[in-house]
């Protein structure tokens, strides 16, 4: 199998949350942690490794935004509007970490008798997101991406400007004036991103 194959074969397993299934998760976000961290990942758009790695001198309350990134040069060192359906739960996961004296967001307990913390390596992540998965009989085929894919679904149709859409998840802008002429300051990315319900 070639990496073009590969690569499309992994794309066609991407999907978007139903309603019902996001309904699921916001019942559940105090019994499962993966299910809140699941909804602000619905609700922001960021890669699940970008979400291990957010530290908390990343988020900024007060200002309502999360700076971060990887992979890109456009993906790298973006800040992103937390959007309002999820101000609680990032805030909620901000004290707990904070709390616990661990320097990253999403922090869980070294072992389960463990009384140190450690952030989420993301093979722990992903064990503990298809247990998730398979406790709520969610589609067995969603991988910690879908809530990437979810948040562009939901933003296309909200409308939610394209090259905004684009700047939130930190993919490349090539047109000329969007990328060179055009200056998004945060609260104009914020009324776009609010529009999504």
């Amino acid at each position: 199998m070639s990496r073009y194959e590969l690569i499309d074969r992994k794309i066609l397993r991407r999907s978007a949350y139903s309603d019902t299934e996001v309904e699921l998760l916001w019942k559940h976000k105090d019994v499962y942690p993966i299910a809140s961290i699941t909804l602000i990942q619905i609700y922001s758009g960021w890669r699940p490794q970008e979400l291990m790695n957010i530290k908390l001198t990343d988020v900024d309350l007060e200002k309502r935004t999360i700076t971060g990134g990887m992979k890109t040069s456009a993906g790298r060192n973006r800040t992103v509007p937390i959007h309002s359906r999820i101000y609680d739960l990032v805030a909620e996961w901000y004290h707990k970490s904070s709390d616990v004296h661990c320097s990253y967001l999403f922090c869980t307990k070294a072992t389960k008798t463990s009384s140190r913390y450690t952030y989420y390596v993301y093979n722990r992540y992903q064990r503990q997101f298809d247990k998730m998965r398979d406790a709520l009989k969610l589609n067995p085929l969603h991988r910690p991406h879908d809530g990437r894919v979810q948040f562009v679904t939901m933003a296309k149709k909200a409308d939610v400007d394209e090259y905004v859409i684009k700047k939130i998840v930190g993919h490349y802008i090539d047109d000329v004036t969007e990328k060179s002429y055009t200056k998004r300051d945060i609260e104009w990315i914020r009324t776009e991103m609010e529009k999504i319900k």
